[in-house]
């Protein structure tokens, strides 16, 4: 025999996470990351002199991992920074960067 949920809790479950699940939330969180990104794109554009176009910079995936399950907010990502993974096409160069709240570079590593 199985036990019911509260009616409350079992609406709480059926919900899933509400960390960035509206449109103008999930639109917020990709612009502060869009900003936090520019300060490693920036980097690497003045380490390898090549155009923007050429560098690919992606929110660490331990990072997404915690935005997309609700571990960490947007408050947090203003408060600690981001970590970035970069790559330049056509050149066998990449790593990571990370930036503060603020984009600006706190470490960069080239593999």
């Amino acid at each position: 025999m199985t036990r019911k949920l509260p009616r409350l809790l079992f609406a709480l479950v059926a919900a899933g996470p509400t960390i960035a699940t509206s449109p103008a939330a999930a639109s917020d969180l990709s612009t502060l990351i869009g900003q936090l990104g520019v300060g490693c794109k920036n980097r690497v554009i003045e380490q390898f002199d090549v155009p923007s176009s050429d560098i690919t910079v992606r929110l660490g995936a331990t990072l997404q991992a915690d935005l997309d399950s609700g571990v960490m907010s947007a408050k947090e990502l203003k408060e600690y920074g981001a970590s970035f993974d970069w790559s330049v096409a056509g050149k066998d160069a990449g790593g990571y960067c990370n930036v503060d709240g603020k984009g600006k570079v706190t470490e960069f590593k080239q593999w």
